[in-house]
């Protein structure tokens, strides 16, 4: 790579791997110092060509974990190291050639493989190979019934821990209220966390700018004695993305038992006999009709089916509900026999919705159902449960796994 291109990026570069920086750790500050623009594999080519010409001594063991933000975690014992390596920088890597690279037994790489997935660790096997995502989410197991002929459950969209207008309060009121209700289940249609970098200015919009200390903050402050059924949106997204297939999705359900990670954009849940429940996390702004984006998804949901039925995938439609998040807004209607919502957020207003003149809808939904004939909804409820912004409430907590909630602001 040319140095003209990059003024004072080859003599940086030289002095943060004299430091015993990794590529991994400083591709991000490149790209925002210099304005480096290749991919962070390409970086790390770039990285072995500057020790190279200036004679730098080799890197030392790689005996820490670097997540996909740049955050180095707890060592790791050194072919865990060695492994990840490997498969970062090859993408794809046949499992018995890595046994062969590092003399073990393939136990030992399906080991690795789990221990870096509950890192959060875009990496899987299929057909003997081992894949290392960096920009589509590995699909998930499909959820087991949850109930029968009836249900009630809730659904707490957009909830965006890591922001400074995350509305925790809201979200404990709201799972209360749940709790008398006696809900067990609780659906949540994407944007679990912030994110980084997802629109201009955000870094002043959160009080948590890396994956694991966002996700430190989903694993305390999520309200407990429910089962999460957690769906990656844009904002999750962005750390796979820029992060070097970082899933922070992932790694929340690795580290909570009662949370469910059921993928990214759009997830198919069987929620009864023969009623499934479709999560979707849909992309673009609001529309000049609040309705429109939630219109035309059922639309084509509809023509989904149909279309398995007449291919004979399915004997008949399943779905009945589509909640629908990432708008920020509330509304609801029955389309035929599906039910769809827009399902509001637990997120107040960022400085990039007051650019857009954009107030969202705070607040979660309670929805009861029961069967009829034929797979019919006999009764249903939906309520929408609204609630006001707290100005500043992320300071009304604390964030890291080992606090608990405290009584007032952390900060004065």
């Amino acid at each position: 790579m040319p140095p003209a291109k990059y003024p004072g990026l080859n003599k940086w570069v030289a002095e943060k791997l004299l430091e015993g920086a990794r590529p991994g750790d400083i591709y991000e500050i490149a790209v925002k110092r210099f304005r480096y623009e290749n991919s962070q594999d390409q970086f790390g080519h770039y990285c072995r060509g500057v020790r190279r010409d200036k004679k730098l001594p080799p890197a030392g063991p790689a005996n820490q974990y670097t997540n996909g933000n740049g955050h180095t975690e707890e060592p790791v014992e050194e072919d865990a190291a060695l492994f990840l390596a490997s498969v970062r920088n090859k993408k794809q890597v046949e499992v018995l050639a890595l046994c062969e690279q590092m003399d073990c037994k393939p136990k030992r790489i399906f080991d690795l493989v789990e221990y870096f997935r509950t890192k959060g660790v875009e990496i899987s096997i299929q057909s003997g190979v081992i894949f290392f995502h960096t920009s589509t989410p590995v699909a998930v197991d499909q959820v087991t019934q949850i109930a029968e002929t009836e249900i009630i459950f809730g659904v707490a969209s957009d909830l965006h821990f890591g922001s400074k207008h995350c509305q925790i309060t809201a979200l404990n009121t709201f799972c209360e209220i749940c709790r008398k209700k006696g809900i067990k289940h609780i659906f949540s249609p994407g944007d679990i966390v912030a994110g980084y970098n997802v629109y201009p200015g955000q870094q002043f919009d959160v009080y948590a700018l890396s994956a694991q200390e966002q996700e430190s903050s989903v694993v305390t402050n999520l309200p407990t004695g429910f089962e999460w059924y957690l769906l990656g949106g844009n904002h999750d997204y962005a750390f796979i993305k820029r992060g070097g297939g970082h899933n922070p999705v992932l790694s929340i359900a690795s580290q909570r038992e009662d949370c469910h990670y059921v993928g990214f954009d759009q997830a198919i849940i069987p929620i009864l006999n023969g009623v499934d429940l479709s999560m979707w996390h849909p992309s673009g702004g609001v529309p000049y009709s609040v309705s429109y984006r939630l219109q035309k998804g059922v639309e084509q949901i509809a023509y989904s089916e149909l279309t398995n039925v007449v291919r004979g995938v399915k004997d008949k439609p399943t779905i009945r509900f589509i909640l629908s998040g990432h708008l920020h807004i509330q509304m609801q209607a029955l389309f035929g026999s599906i039910f769809g919502c827009q399902c509001g957020t637990f997120e107040g207003q960022t400085n990039y919705l007051q650019r857009k003149n954009l107030v969202p809808n705070i607040g979660g939904y309670i929805i009861k159902v029961s069967l009829g004939r034929n797979g019919l909804l006999r009764n249903y409820s939906a309520k929408f449960y609204v609630f006001e912004e707290i100005e500043n409430d992320w300071k009304n907590y604390r964030h890291s796994i080992t606090s608990a909630k405290i009584e007032r602001p952390i900060f004065g």
